[in-house]
């Protein structure tokens, strides 16, 4: 309990100088982190300056300008498709950052857009040119690439034959695999749901949409008390409610023993989602 300013000689006043320290602390070590990339993609520029010469200059998108620096340089040292689309994702990010500046009216320096346009030009013909090479690679995340931004059926469904392959084992794919599968296996789609939450981490939420399919999912198989869990964990989450209680209850209703029992589950069920420690069949027990 925090009794304020009380016998304990000032507690609460020391409390808020620690506080405040913590703060400074942290934001000094993240100027420090930020600092320590600048300079390592400085002194790759300096060492290989094929990675930065095509690169806009100024203070605009230096977050996306540096990890399209580190990813090339990654490539060039581990080359591969993972490297590779690791550029691809890179580039794409740089010029998403890139294109609504071009819309600003520069009144000092009318170079700076001219730059900026050669730069989007520039990685745009380089994009084209690693989708081309990647255009027959087995690669999951290249396979889900093509498919997202070109509508290629062919590697969506190649996508979906290989879900048993090590390389699929990613939260991001089981869930992106889930999406392609719910309206034409959703016993399948299921299974990868609840795959991609028991890889996720320590420390990484599950995505709330993820959750909010699985309740979907079971509401629409009218499995009723799978959905109040799974709802309730999401409330626990994220406060905020995901179902229409009074659409949902003129299904089913439960007791308020019932209801204990399940808002116990779903505070379980939140707990390990969000300590990264789920289970499908350990949960449901």
């Amino acid at each position: 309990m925090d009794r304020g300013y009380d016998y304990q000689t000032g507690a609460k006043g020391q409390k808020s100088e620690m506080r405040t320290k913590t703060l400074l602390f942290l934001l000094a070590g993240t100027l420090l982190l930020t600092g320590c990339e600048r300079d390592r993609n400085s002194g790759l520029c300096s060492r290989f300056p094929q990675f930065c010469a095509d690169l806009h200059t100024d203070s605009w998108c230096t977050k996306e300008r540096e990890r399209l620096i580190e990813a090339r340089y990654q490539n060039a040292e581990h080359p591969g498709d993972a490297s590779r689309y690791q550029v691809m994702n890179s580039l794409e990010s740089y010029r998403l950052c890139l294109d609504p500046l071009l819309d600003i009216q520069y009144t000092k320096r009318h170079e700076r857009k001219n730059i900026k346009v050669e730069t989007i030009i520039d990685i745009g013909e380089e994009l084209a040119r690693l989708e081309a090479s990647t255009a027959s690679s087995d690669y999951p995340y290249l396979q889900l690439w093509r498919w997202q931004r070109h509508g290629d059926r062919a590697a969506r469904n190649a996508f979906i034959e290989q879900a048993a392959r090590p390389e699929m084992q990613q939260p991001d794919l089981q869930q992106a695999l889930a999406g392609l599968l719910l309206h034409r296996d959703a016993a399948a789609a299921e299974r990868a749901l609840h795959r991609s939450l028991e890889l996720s981490r320590n420390g990484h939420r599950p995505d709330a949409n993820l959750l909010a399919t699985l309740v979907d999912l079971y509401i629409g198989q009218k499995r009723y008390e799978e959905a109040w869990i799974w709802a309730n964990a999401i409330k626990e989450l994220y406060g905020k409610d995901t179902v229409n209680w009074q659409h949902m209850e003129s299904y089913v209703r439960f007791s308020a023993r019932q209801k204990d029992t399940m808002q116990q589950q779903a505070e379980l069920l939140a707990q390990q989602l969000e300590e990264g420690r789920y289970q499908r069949y350990a949960a449901s027990n």
